[in-house]
């Protein structure tokens, strides 16, 4: 099965027609409920959420989505699925680096977290030079209002949307580049790589991918390509750092 479509619901605005359209699908606004509940404190730091069918008839959506919707939670570190046991809200009072989650990685019989952040800082710096050089003021705007939607996630310290956003930010810009086969290779692969834009990081480091992006898009801006890739480089492996990767950075 296509890494893209892979573990997508069934049923209602999803996946591809969702993100044509720019609005949430089932998915995403299941989990930005949940994570409004947990932050809420609908459900105790530590204790275990409802059991599925009854979360899912209180949310109203179907099984298969709530499923989809705690995955991607425990990507981002909120909470941890115990098979045979439940799912349990991490405890989130102590976020030093040594008491973070292990992440959560459900294309691990495919690849690592490190082999993709390796792919994306090849690729990524590349079509960052590329898009210095060919990027329009239309796109320059597209990225900026990406940009502003990015500080407001963080501001509201919304780790599912702020994910969604940054990994939106890296597919504009590979579309920017006019290289279709690195456009088409994001694309295909787009359920692995935002995955990797979901790993967790401390909720106290969110203004770090904010003020790297900026660096990006003033590179782009000024049309110089040899800043705009040593930038984009320098923030897949400050990203990749974040979230316990360690990856060596050629500039």
């Amino acid at each position: 099965m296509d890494p893209e479509t892979e573990g997508e619901p069934a049923g209602g605005q999803t996946g591809t027609a969702a993100r044509r359209s720019g609005t949430p699908g089932a998915t995403q606004l299941a989990v930005t409920a949940l994570q409004r509940m947990i932050a809420g404190g609908d459900f105790a730091p530590g204790g275990p959420l409802p059991p599925q069918r009854a979360l899912a008839a209180t949310l109203d959506i179907s099984r298969a989505t709530l499923r989809e919707a705690l995955s991607i939670l425990a990507t981002l570190g909120l909470v941890s699925i115990e098979p045979g046991r439940g799912t349990y809200v991490r405890a989130t009072a102590d976020e030093t680096p040594e008491h973070q989650p292990a992440p959560s990685w459900r294309f691990a019989a495919r690849y690592s977290p490190a082999e993709v952040y390796q792919f994306r800082y090849i690729a990524e710096s590349h079509a960052a030079q590329l898009a210095a050089m060919t990027h329009s003021a239309t796109e320059i705007a597209e990225l900026r209002d990406n940009l502003a939607r990015l500080r407001a996630a963080a501001q509201a310290t919304d780790l599912a949307a702020f994910a969604q956003i940054d990994f939106e930010f890296h597919r504009l810009i590979m579309r920017f580049s006019r290289n279709r086969l690195l456009a088409d290779m994001h694309a295909s692969f787009g359920r692995v790589l935002l995955e990797s834009s979901r790993l967790p990081a401390r909720r106290d480091r969110l203004w770090e991918p904010v003020r790297e992006h900026e660096r990006i898009l003033e590179a782009l801006t000024m049309g110089d390509p040899e800043g705009a890739g040593y930038y984009m480089r320098h923030h897949i492996t400050r990203t990749a750092d974040r979230a316990g990767i360690a990856l060596a950075e050629l500039v």
